[in-house]
């Protein structure tokens, strides 16, 4: 029998976890539109365990959207979606896997989305007390282990609020750690930082990498550390992926007039 366009899909994300190419996300087909305006169009992802992927491209061009899906804050038209080899999403719609593939996921945003009238401790242990009741020892226990891997361990008694852009950053990370997750979506988290201080908060990141094992994949304009740090580029153009290469074949190699544009855009507008 022949698979309809919707059921190859999922036919073909399935066949590759059995065939042993497993891949710690894999997305096919994914689709969103926004206004008429095709944000994602047909869009195939996948990220490896302990793979850092840098997202580029001009806003709008659907690379925010990508981390939203997988990160269940968006909800796609079509598509299927396998989380370390359980099928989360199937034709755009969330399977009875999900809650156990999503918990594998922390997502990092530009705005911090911290509460700033709580302290560092409470903002990373209110979540897990409240939504997955645990106990107040435990959450203690990980938030002062999530803050030492981020170097943010002596503040954590200290009051958002009096926190710099970059540090907020970093407890932000360490919240996102709190789950212990598999992978972590960063969407522009240096964006609103100094170059120094985003360096910095890109080499807790880099470390995590190294040290924890985390797959990591940052939306960036950031073209020095998607150049030095990342183990794939992805570029956006139009809800498709135009370009998905090492930094060495993106930026040295690949003959796309688009990718070429905006990248000299970044670097010298």
């Amino acid at each position: 029998m022949t698979a309809t366009a919707g059921q190859q899909s999922t036919v073909n994300i399935c066949e590759a976890q059995e065939a042993g190419q497993h891949h710690l996300v894999s997305a096919r087909g994914l689709r969103k539109t926004f206004h008429e305006n095709k944000v994602l169009d047909n869009v195939d992802f996948d990220v490896d365990s302990g793979e850092v992927v840098t997202i580029i491209g001009r806003s709008g061009s659907g690379k925010s959207t990508l981390l939203r899906v997988i990160a269940g804050l968006t909800e796609p038209e079509d598509g299927d979606v396998c989380l370390d080899g359980r099928l989360v999403r199937s034709k755009g719609q969330r399977t009875d896997d999900w809650n156990a593939g999503a918990s594998l996921v922390g997502m990092v945003f530009q705005s911090y989305t911290l509460w700033p009238h709580m302290n560092v401790y409470d903002n990373l242990t209110l979540a897990p007390r409240k939504v997955l009741h645990m106990s107040k020892s435990e959450a203690s226990d990980r938030a002062a282990i999530a803050l030492k891997e981020v170097g943010m361990e002596e503040f954590i008694k200290a009051n958002v609020s009096q926190l710099s852009g970059g540090q907020r950053q970093r407890v932000a990370i360490a919240r996102a750690l709190m789950m212990r997750p598999r992978l972590i979506l960063c969407d522009e988290i240096t964006s609103a930082l100094d170059p120094p201080v985003a360096a910095e908060v890109l080499g807790v990141l880099t470390r995590l990498k190294h040290e924890e094992g985390l797959a990591i994949c940052l939306v960036t304009h950031d073209m020095a550390f998607a150049a030095k740090a990342a183990d794939r580029v992805v570029f956006f153009s139009e809800g498709l992926i135009k370009v998905n290469a090492s930094p060495h074949e993106a930026f040295e190699e690949c003959g796309n007039a688009e990718l070429k544009s905006f990248v000299d855009a970044v670097r010298f507008g």
